[in-house]
């Protein structure tokens, strides 16, 4: 009964400090932002991968396909719909939590000295099926900035597979909850370091 309780506590903390890694500072430091009331917001999606098949552009084309099969038309739709969750629920998503969470005003139109770019790497749509689900999923590389330089990140953060939803079926919503979570997390993280 010992080893079996041992192993548990072992696995529940190994558990934690995979969690406690899912935000990780890779350069530089947080705490300049303690004298920054609000930080000006960009979102990248340059080098952007998609689940298994690797490139966006991969990724829309088999989907617009699958779309088009079953309707014709319904292919661009789904495009369309597609970049609109974007402004519709990845970013205010994350604007929002970080802003509570860190007490820093963040927007996308904010005169700061600093810019906060956010550089979507991955996500994982997930999918729901009725009976069953995944969750979305992302992965960020967050780079803040001096507006007059913003080729030398003051710092980076590196976010690890931060899961969002899971039973909705509309995936703009599922991967907007992944945003939620990271703006959330990142926000604390960012409180913590700046105390």
């Amino acid at each position: 009964m010992k080893k079996l309780f041992s192993l548990i506590m072992l696995a529940g903390a190994s558990f934690v400090a995979v969690q406690s890694q899912a935000q990780e500072v890779t350069k530089g430091s947080l705490a300049f932002l303690k004298e920054v009331p609000e930080l000006n917001v960009s979102f990248v999606y340059d080098k952007l991968r998609i689940g298994e098949l690797g490139k966006e552009a991969v990724y829309i084309k088999k989907k617009k396909a699958e779309k088009d099969a079953k309707e014709p038309g319904k292919g661009d739709e789904w495009e369309k719909s597609w970049y609109e969750d974007r402004e519709k629920h990845y970013h205010p998503k994350f604007i929002e939590l970080f802003s509570k969470y860190a007490e820093i005003k963040l927007g996308e139109n904010v005169a700061s000295k600093y810019v906060m770019i956010i550089d979507t790497r991955f996500i994982e749509p997930g999918w729901n099926v009725g009976i069953k689900s995944a969750y979305a999923e992302i992965e960020l590389e967050i780079s803040i900035c001096d507006t007059a330089n913003l080729k030398k990140p003051i710092c980076k953060v590196r976010v690890d597979r931060e899961k969002g939803g899971k039973g909705q079926f509309d995936s703009g919503m599922r991967i907007g909850d992944a945003y939620a979570k990271a703006g959330k997390d990142f926000g604390k993280l960012v409180a913590k370091q700046i105390k």
